[in-house]
């Protein structure tokens, strides 16, 4: 019996082990289950099954699961082409919202595990994607570095705010907010997504700060009038 029952506390065990696992959709559904070591946010870094190291760019990645974090692939405009790049997901119902950023999360790598190794070179200038100031740029080749490389400066949290069918992400420059003119932008932005429920309407309308907690708390509380 006691047999038995330590048999069963080692397969939950296992069980728990494997759901809990690090794991990464790819864009023909493939999953792959392993130790995620890191994300520059255009790439991802798994120890597929804990044994070989690959890198995975956004464009060829759905979504992973990390530290207990979702994080999903968004293409955002760049000129003519989109650039692919991984969002943290903060909230997700009626309204979605992300953050891009704060900080890149990508160790050293060695060279005889990885399958593929693009070197990678995030810059720290202020020209924007598609109208939206994302700042830098990026260049991925087939080069045998030692790493990828960080930025001189870790970069700003940026958030990015959705509603799926009533039109495309949009930029809440929510962090250190100062001028009027950008408070101005978040409000609209905001009065766009959520002006269909009076209580929410009247907070953002009164509201002077916008900074990223209020709006987080008011992007959850309009999902959960919608569940």
């Amino acid at each position: 019996m006691k047999k038995a029952i330590a048999l069963l506390i080692l397969i939950f065990a296992s069980a728990s082990a494997i759901f809990a696992q690090d794991f990464i959709v790819k864009n023909n559904d493939e999953v792959i289950r392993g130790t995620i070591k890191g994300t520059d946010y255009f790439s991802v870094f798994i120890s597929a099954n804990d044994e070989a190291d690959v890198i995975l760019p956004a464009k060829e990645v759905k979504n992973f699961f990390w530290n207990g974090n979702s994080f999903v692939s968004k293409g955002f405009a760049n000129g003519r082409n989109f650039e692919y790049r991984f969002v943290k997901v903060i909230e997700m119902g009626t309204i979605n919202l992300y953050s891009f950023g704060g900080g890149t999360l990508v160790p050293e790598v060695k060279e005889k595990k990885v399958k593929f190794r693009p070197s990678i070179g995030i810059g720290t200038g202020t020209g924007g994607f598609g109208g939206m100031g994302m700042g830098g740029g990026i260049s991925i080749g087939g080069g045998r570095s030692s790493a990828p490389e960080r930025p001189a400066g870790a970069p700003v949290v940026r958030y990015f705010i959705e509603k799926p069918g009533a039109g495309p992400l949009q930029e809440v420059p929510m962090k250190a907010i100062t001028e009027d003119t950008k408070k101005l932008a978040v409000k609209n932005i905001l009065l766009q997504k959520m002006s269909d429920q009076p209580d929410l309407k009247a907070k953002i309308e009164m509201s002077t700060e916008f900074n990223s907690r209020d709006v987080v708390e008011w992007v959850k509380e309009y999902n959960a009038t919608k569940k």
